[in-house]
């Protein structure tokens, strides 16, 4: 099955939707315009029956033949609770999780092999709504997710297009469309960096084909309306030959974490402090290892990582960065994959 690529005649309609995710919120509303709104503000009180605000999640595809998606949360205590099956979601590959402050975790996944469809679905309380399919939106390896605008979403094309695709959801999944210049033979990722009224949004991805350097670009909102992607720029010395992944930190700022290039199965760290627009030098996270790459969330202040280990070691490994180092690696009781997880926290 293949996506459709037919272009949307620019109405005076279409052109309004286009825009509305550059708007600021009093835009937004007086434009009216169904289906959109501007970045929720953080801190909102948490919906009834829903998960609340500071809630953290993760996700992952299950092992071997197991197609079968599962979930976990953090305890009050700090550990994991005991891993669920989502009922009704299936993958061969990426999942992807975002938790929009005072709404509901999303969670985005590739279908089974052979079905190349991106699926969503949300976390209503304790509860998951059924898998629907994303209009529009298929990928070979799976999606990234951030809560910037509702929900924004990224992923690497079908088959061999190896463009990144973005879109977003409040209410509705807009149209797909392409990030200009960004090129990856994984899935990309995403985080929101809380600068600003509403943030900003920020993708970051491994390059196509040979090309393992890691490049980053920022969406372009707020007040100015463009609604694009800044041209992409490669992050001074990382390399990677899978995975990426971003958090953004209390009061501005973000991290990323990556594995290493080639057979560097290391995890590799870096920091974009707030106001800076160049990453930290690249440092490995002691004793992390991986072979796909790993996960990032923020957890009461501390940035958490989740990721799957080395070669036959098929458990979940986590650390957390709670000031100025990481915490020596401890596995996830009951979790284990072939793949790399997701990690949200509601209102990060």
């Amino acid at each position: 099955m293949k996506a459709s690529r037919t272009r949307t005649p620019r109405t005076a309609a279409s052109l309004s939707r286009r825009r509305v995710l550059g708007l600021g919120a009093a835009a937004v509303a007086a434009a009216g315009v169904p289906g959109l709104a501007a970045p929720e503000a953080y801190g909102l009180a948490p919906a009834r029956g829903r998960a609340s605000d500071g809630s953290t999640y993760m996700a992952w595809r299950g092992l071997g033949g197991d197609q079968r998606v599962w979930w976990n949360g953090v305890r009050n205590d700090g550990g994991w609770t005991g891993p669920q099956p989502v009922p009704g979601a299936l993958s061969s590959g990426g999942v992807a999780l975002a938790g929009p402050s005072g709404g509901a975790l999303h969670m985005a996944w590739k279908g089974v092999e052979g079905d190349e469809r991106i699926f969503w679905n949300r976390l209503d309380g304790t509860t998951w709504t059924g898998p629907e399919p994303v209009p529009g939106a298929f990928t070979k390896v799976g999606p990234a997710l951030a809560p910037y605008a509702g929900v924004l979403m990224a992923w690497r094309g079908l088959g061999g297009d190896q463009r990144i695709w973005w879109n977003s959801r409040f209410g509705r999944w807009t149209a797909p469309q392409i990030v200009p210049g960004a090129l990856t033979g994984f899935g990309p990722a995403l985080g929101v960096d809380h600068i600003g009224t509403y943030g900003v949004a920020r993708m970051a991805w491994r390059g196509a084909d040979g090309d393992e350097r890691i490049w980053w670009s920022t969406y372009r909102g707020g007040d100015s309306g463009t609604n694009d992607w800044t041209g992409p720029q490669p992050v001074p010395g990382a390399l990677s030959s899978a995975g990426v992944a971003l958090t953004g930190v209390p009061g501005g700022g973000m991290h990323m974490a990556w594995k290493g290039a080639g057979g560097d199965e290391r995890v590799w760290w870096s920091r974009l402090y707030a106001g800076s627009t160049a990453w930290t030098a690249p440092q490995p996270v002691p004793g992390a290892f991986s072979s796909v790459g790993p996960a990032l969330a923020v957890h009461s202040g501390s940035v958490y990582m989740t990721w799957k280990g080395v070669g036959g070691d098929e458990r979940i490994w986590w650390s957390r960065f709670p000031a100025t180092t990481w915490t020596p690696p401890q596995p996830v009781d009951g979790a284990l994959t072939a793949f790399r997880p997701a990690l949200a926290t509601i209102g990060n």
